[in-house]
């Protein structure tokens, strides 16, 4: 058993054992509850930079992308630029259209060319139609188209017209810078 003066000094000292009790009791409320709402807070503000950071790099990843493309097709525009005559090539053209159809035994009745028009929206045209009225036998026509298409021109065959009377209406895009 204890002694009784020790009992006394306990009684005297019970108060702050029990207040230090209390205290440990609602700390948590007072204290830790506050720092666990701002942890909260803080976690869906990370969660939330952390989405925006995902998004950031997607679209860096796309712009990358697109910026590459952008520059393939500016090399391809700039070969292309290259690869395509001016306008004034026009004559020397029709001169081998001619000099084809000597050798080949086709007669150029006529030659018709015309610039489309130009629109705003795209621009200064950049192809020539041109028509050719040719008289010539089946055998010597075939020759002088396939002899067309193997000029060293951008040229694309849009239509032949075979007439009953041995005579063929060619149409022709030439393209061409604008």
């Amino acid at each position: 058993m204890m002694n009784p003066k020790e009992v006394q000094r306990l009684k005297e000292r019970a108060p702050l054992p029990l207040i230090v009790t209390v205290i440990m009791f609602f700390a948590p409320q007072f204290l830790i509850d506050p720092l666990i709402d701002n942890l909260e807070t803080t976690g869906k503000t990370f969660d939330g930079l952390v989405a925006q950071v995902q998004g950031a790099l997607r679209q860096r990843t796309l712009d990358q992308g697109l910026s590459a493309r952008r520059a393939a097709v500016r090399r391809e525009m700039d070969r292309l630029e290259a690869w395509l005559p001016p306008e004034d090539y026009l004559p020397t053209l029709i001169d081998q259209f001619n000099a084809l159809a000597d050798i080949l035994g086709v007669e150029i009745r006529s030659v018709t060319y015309r610039f489309p028009s130009s629109t705003p929206e795209a621009g200064p045209s950049r192809r020539v139609d041109i028509h050719l009225a040719l008289a010539a036998s089946y055998e010597a026509m075939r020759s002088f188209l396939q002899a067309v298409e193997g000029l060293p021109s951008p040229l694309v065959l849009t239509e032949v017209v075979a007439n009953q009377d041995q005579t063929f209406t060619v149409s022709l895009q030439h393209l061409v810078k604008p």
